[in-house]
């Protein structure tokens, strides 16, 4: 143990600091101390042991205090610029790595291999591309754009502006592609949504005879996860098995979340009974999973369960909690529990703004808006876009102009090239009538240049997605598709389905609108499901926006004359029709 005290009865020399500087590693108040004792000491100290010191407060996360070190040093070496430069960008402080990167290259210091990961990471987490952009330019300066490590980076960077071309061309174009650069343009697939791109390099990978690992596997489950790919998905789980990751938990939470993804909850709830060992995750996934498949009484059961025999909550559990409380309505458990998470001691429960955000959700979707309004006001960190457009989405809802448009305010000045708040905005204006202001903000989106994400509905079928856009007749089964269609319209009328026009955001004629609805993405992609999908398998349709008013009552109809369960992810959450009713209670 290091001593507590560091004032010493014996002089000091460079190799005593250094013994001290190795002991006290990992205490920043300690590491400190011994600054002073080297301003003090009279020594002629070598960079080497500030180069030591400085190394360890990064490490440690003291970047404020590096830095001043650092500033005072005469020509520190390139090591030194690095360290600084990753230690900023560890901890999610891109604009300072960055600028640190600029004085570096103003000041005609060479960079290396070991500067452009970080500094290239860096710029992707900016709000503007024209610093990463910028920074592929010296890469390519330096003659660094063949490096490994360098052009993983790239890659994920253009994955993450959606630039699928350009990380095609570096990853295809890479001297070696070692397992680190398939599990890096995988996951960054994932991450980014290339809810189909991970899947198919996972198999391109298969073709190579690289054999993946854990990570690889995980990135895979996730991507079936977000597809709703669960035979593919438990097929590359036996395959992981028979490589010997059954005892991964790992891998073994990934499954229970793509079980979860694909709206599998009892499949899922098995394997959690059966896990031999389980963490926080694993609790975690399972009261998350439950919330947003609508089974908030399940989910609210196991919080209570893992309280009392399971390990200690954190904040994606609070995060699971508040989401069941959200989806079921139970606003004043809602409000309990975010109270404690709000007076809880500990920094892993402590609310973040994605618990905002499920709060304002919860208070704004059951019909208390002012009191989300004013609940964000009250916050005591900056709101972000996500909560604001919690609310905004509430507001479109509830048909509350005067709030919505506060909302929409301030969503423009966060994040003002989002095309869904633009979109919610003119939907809540449409439901109210005011097609003026419906014209007003689409006016502004063409000025903008934005352009509203194209819906689209997946479902797997023979270990193949087949993907339906509104209107689609490119599927070598439209004509089937577009007859099961118009039969399924005959019975559902005969039981009293109403279209719900209303769903159509549009001041076109009813007829028109009644068309457009009629051919919206989910319905082609259940269409086809009921024809080709075996009648004891539920049929899982997967939207990537949210579905509309007309959609979800077509489905429950569906269900009932067709005997079928049918699962629906939309963006925000599943649900399950069985029988003519929703898991969701019409409650979404």
């Amino acid at each position: 143990m290091p001593p507590k005290d560091l004032s010493l009865p014996f002089p000091l020399s460079k190799q005593t600091l250094a013994a001290l500087l190795k002991a006290c590693s990992s205490q920043p108040l300690q590491l400190k101390k011994i600054h002073a004792l080297v301003l003090t000491s009279g020594l002629s100290v070598k960079n080497s042991l500030i180069t030591q010191l400085l190394t360890n407060l990064v490490t440690l996360g003291d970047t404020q205090y590096a830095r001043k070190l650092f500033d005072e040093m005469h020509k520190p070496r390139i090591f030194l610029w690095n360290t600084l430069i990753r230690g900023y960008a560890k901890n999610d402080m891109p604009m300072e790595s960055v600028s640190l990167y600029a004085k570096m290259s103003a000041l005609g210091v060479r960079p290396d291999g070991f500067t452009f990961p970080f500094v290239v990471k860096a710029s992707t987490e900016l709000p503007e591309s024209w610093a990463a952009l910028t920074i592929h330019a010296h890469v390519v300066k330096y003659g660094l754009e063949y490096n490994a490590m360098v052009r993983n980076e790239l890659m994920i960077m253009y994955v993450k502006f959606g630039d699928m071309g350009l990380a095609d061309y570096l990853f295809e174009t890479m001297t070696e592609r070692d397992l680190v650069a398939w599990n890096s343009f995988i996951a960054a697939c994932v991450q980014m949504g290339y809810a189909s791109k991970a899947l198919a390099l996972f198999h391109q990978m298969g073709l190579a005879r690289i054999k993946p690992d854990a990570v690889t596997t995980v990135s895979a489950l996730s991507a079936c996860g977000q597809l709703g790919c669960l035979n593919i998905g438990n097929k590359i789980y036996e395959s992981a098995v028979n490589d010997g990751m059954e005892s991964n938990i790992i891998v073994e939470n990934a499954r229970l979340d793509m079980c979860m993804k694909c709206g599998s909850t009892h499949v899922a709830r098995t394997l959690f009974d059966e896990m031999r060992l389980r963490n926080v995750v694993s609790w975690s996934t399972m009261i998350l999973g439950y919330a947003v498949n609508g089974k908030s009484e399940e989910a609210l059961a196991l919080f209570s369960r893992m309280q009392n025999e399971g390990p200690k909550p954190n904040y994606v559990t609070y995060l699971g909690v508040l989401s069941a409380c959200s989806h079921a309505r139970l606003v004043s458990q809602g409000r309990a529990y975010f109270s404690h998470i709000v007076d809880s001691n500990d920094q892993n429960v402590r609310p973040r703004r994605e618990h905002y955000s499920c709060m304002v959700d919860l208070l704004g979707r059951s019909g208390h808006v002012e009191e989300a309004y004013s609940f964000i006001l009250g916050m005591p960190t900056e709101p972000d876009a996500g909560v604001w457009g919690a609310l905004l989405g509430a507001c479109a809802i509830h048909k509350n102009i005067k709030v919505g448009q506060v909302a929409a305010d301030k969503l423009f000045e966060l994040a003002a090239d989002i095309a869904s708040y633009h979109v919610l905005l003119s939907n809540m204006y449409a439901s109210a009538g005011r097609w003026d202001y419906v014209d007003k903000v689409r006016l502004r989106m063409r000025k903008k240049c934005i352009k509203k994400v194209a819906a689209y509905s997946s479902i797997e079928f023979n270990s193949e997605v087949h993907v339906f856009y509104s209107g689609d007749n490119s599927h070598p089964q439209s004509s089937s598709i577009y007859q099961k269609l118009e039969d399924l319209y005959m019975q559902i009328r005969s039981l009293g389905y109403i279209s719900e026009v209303g769903s159509v955001h549009h001041d076109v004629e009813m007829e028109e609108k009644e068309a457009m609805l009629r051919v919206h993405s989910e319905k082609l992609a259940a269409a086809f499901g009921l024809i080709n999908v075996e009648p004891e398998s539920p049929i899982r349709v997967m939207k990537n926006l949210r579905t509309c008013d007309d959609c979800h009552n077509f489905f429950k109809f569906i269900s009932r004359v067709s005997m079928r369960e049918i699962i629906m992810r939309d963006k925000s959450r599943f649900h399950h029709f069985r029988n003519g009713t929703c898991s969701c209670k019409d409650f979404w």
